[in-house]
């Protein structure tokens, strides 16, 4: 036991005596590097007042710059002399591809527009090959006849100090085949409409010829559909005579790159402008709730000024907006556009507003009307079955105000006999007067009558 103790005693002092050491060494390194540390700043005070003296001292700041611009030029200059001898590439697309040929004798396919090339040489000539627009690769055909030749493209105007390798196709297969002359009777397209006042219609062009003469080859003429004259109506507002550009096209519609002689026509259009005044009408759709009626509808603008053919406007008399008048149940402000009609180019006026005014309904009877036929186109013999039907007596139904304005005169119960056929039939009666906020029936409500036809 005693033994133990011992053991124990001397180790704990040998870790006493390594902590010491560890100690003292400790503080070695710290005084060490406080004495560098000071030295350093030392040092660095010593350097930096140097250097501020010289800087600032008038006559050594000019030594200094001296000093430091022959070093940056001497960089700079050697830097430049290690790129002299350094080749480089680059690629130029879209060089343009000229093709030396006879053009009146003969036509040529296979040619592409551009092509791309590699130059190879000094970046400073690559950067200045860029900016050539001259620079071109040329196919040379002359002295070539009809047939199919590999043609090698030669760059043309490019830096002398530069390689030019073609891409792709340094060579091109070109067809040769030989021009023939065929005659076209001429038509025309008006081009630039948009740019025209729709107001104006252009009429009939005429030309000083009506003839043109196609030079191409026999392949191409056989693929022309059509020649046109195309007419450029551009800010029209008048009869104007101008030349217009020939072009042949194919069945498809695309153009025939061909030889047109001549290359322009003449062409003198007459413009005019015709147009027409007509009234805005409001046709009711649907019926109002019950016991309601229109008593007027007020437009801001009653009429229109339509613009088109001279055909389409005999054809129109009125611009008719037809109103859903089922959901009103007041005195109702409402807009609108108006439709514009098959054929016509312009309509002076495109939306109108609207005061709609109704008020209670009342009806009354007008008595022993005469029933109108119409359209009697075969010519028959007929008669009314029951001889009272030859008068009627019609329900109006409308505001105070209309209804009091309906009499007799204007209101009309008509028969249509365009369908009519020989025998007793019921033929459609229709009621319609002159005020378009009325209702208008039979008093016993009848919507067809029975007659008698014969043959005559």
């Amino acid at each position: 036991m005693a033994k133990k103790d011992k053991k124990q005693e001397k180790d704990s002092k040998q870790k006493l005596e390594l902590a010491q050491r560890i100690a003292e060494n400790s503080q070695k390194v710290a005084n060490t590097y406080a004495n560098f540390e000071n030295s350093f700043l030392y040092m660095f005070r010593i350097i930096f007042g140097g250097l501020n003296k010289i800087i600032f001292d008038s006559k050594f700041s000019k030594i200094a710059s001296l000093i430091i611009a022959i070093i940056i030029y001497v960089a700079v200059n050697t830097n430049g002399d290690s790129n002299v001898n350094v080749t480089q590439a680059s690629q130029i697309s879209g060089i343009p591809v000229q093709v030396i040929y006879n053009s009146e004798i003969y036509e040529i396919s296979g040619v592409p527009e551009t092509a791309d090339v590699i130059v190879m040489g000094d970046m400073s000539d690559i950067t200045l090959q860029k900016s050539q627009v001259n620079s071109k690769l040329t196919a040379d055909l002359s002295g070539l006849t009809e047939g199919t030749y590999t043609v090698k493209l030669t760059p043309t105007n490019f830096i002398s100090r530069l390689s030019v390798n073609v891409i792709d196709a340094p060579s091109i297969t070109v067809t040769i085949k030989k021009k023939i002359s065929t005659r076209y009777n001429l038509s025309y397209e008006f081009i630039n409409t948009n740019a025209m006042d729709n107001i104006y219609s252009l009429g009939v062009p005429t030309f000083d010829t009506t003839e043109v003469l196609i030079r191409a080859s026999k392949d191409t003429i056989d693929s022309i559909a059509y020649v046109k004259a195309l007419i450029d109506v551009s800010n029209v507002t008048d009869t104007f005579t101008r030349d217009a550009k020939i072009v042949a096209y194919n069945q498809s519609g695309q153009m025939v790159e061909c030889d047109c002689f001549p290359e322009y026509v003449s062409s003198t259009v007459i413009v005019t402008n015709p147009n027409k005044d007509v009234p805005i009408v409001v046709r009711p759709v649907g019926n109002l709730p019950e016991g309601l009626a229109i008593d007027k509808i007020t437009l801001d603008y009653s009429t229109v000024t339509v613009y088109g053919p001279e055909a389409v406007l005999d054809e129109i008399n009125e611009i008719y907006i037809d109103l859903d008048i089922s959901s009103i149940t007041k005195n109702t402000i409402f807009s609108t556009a108006l439709t514009v009609p098959s054929g016509i180019n312009k309509m002076s006026v495109t939306r109108v507003n609207m005061e709609i005014v109704v008020g209670p309904a009342v009806s009354k009877v007008i008595s022993r009307v005469e029933t109108k036929f119409i359209n009697n186109t075969s010519n028959y013999v007929f008669a009314p079955v029951n001889n009272a039907d030859v008068y009627m007596n019609i329900l109006v139904t409308g505001t105070q105000a209309n209804i009091d304005a309906v009499n007799a005169t204007n209101v009309y119960p008509e028969l249509d006999l365009s369908n009519i056929t020989v025998g007793t039939q019921s033929v459609p009666i229709r009621v319609w007067g002159n005020n378009k906020y009325v209702t208008y029936q039979l008093e016993d409500g009848r919507t067809e009558i029975e007659i008698q036809v014969k043959e005559q």
